[in-house]
């Protein structure tokens, strides 16, 4: 058909440009030799087309297969996370608690050592007062137990004689009973 239609076009090519135009079978066996060439390029061009394609799909239905495998595998880890998370939620809630109730605890030992230190201050200064005391009843003490020495059968005789002594012998009496207490009376003078 191409051959065919050289021809026609030679001859519309003589009347517009006054030129001749010869077609030779030389002219149309190159064509056809470019048609093959070209023919093959194309072939070899959609055939590494078909292959680089083939590849890429191999590669994406890996890539499905490995997402899946992925994908069952994050759906077990967030699982054990949800229930991991459950237990870390608890945990911070046992700690808040548990903060509060230190918090409350330090509150009250922060209050209970303040009022010891005040307390500490009192008893240091009644401490040294009591001291003072003792310090000043040594002497009397001392000369107390150097009276006990000169008491004699005679004067605790006389002492019990007395139906209704004064009211300093009487206490006297009565502390000495209860430094040195007896079962089966009472601190009557009787």
């Amino acid at each position: 058909m191409v051959h065919l239609s050289v021809q026609t076009f030679s001859v519309e090519f003589k009347a517009t440009y006054k030129r001749n135009n010869y077609s030779t079978p030389k002219n149309y066996l190159d064509f056809i030799q470019n048609y093959i060439n070209f023919l093959g390029t194309k072939r070899k061009d959609c055939d590494n087309s078909v292959r680089r394609l083939e590849g890429g799909l191999t590669t994406l239905a890996l890539a499905q297969k490995d997402t899946e495998a992925l994908s069952k595998e994050l759906e077990i880890k967030n699982q054990v996370i949800g229930e991991k998370q459950v237990d870390v939620t608890e945990i911070i809630r046992d700690i808040t608690e548990k903060s509060k109730v230190a918090a409350v605890q330090q509150k009250a030992a922060a209050e209970k050592k303040e009022a010891l230190d005040k307390q500490a201050i009192v008893i240091a200064k009644e401490d040294a007062i009591a001291t003072k005391a003792l310090e000043e009843a040594i002497p009397a003490l001392t000369a107390a137990k150097e009276a006990l020495n000169d008491i004699d059968q005679k004067s605790l005789t006389e002492i019990k004689a007395l139906a209704s002594p004064p009211a300093v012998i009487e206490a006297v009496c009565a502390i000495a009973y209860f430094l040195y207490p007896k079962t089966g009376s009472d601190a009557s003078w009787g």
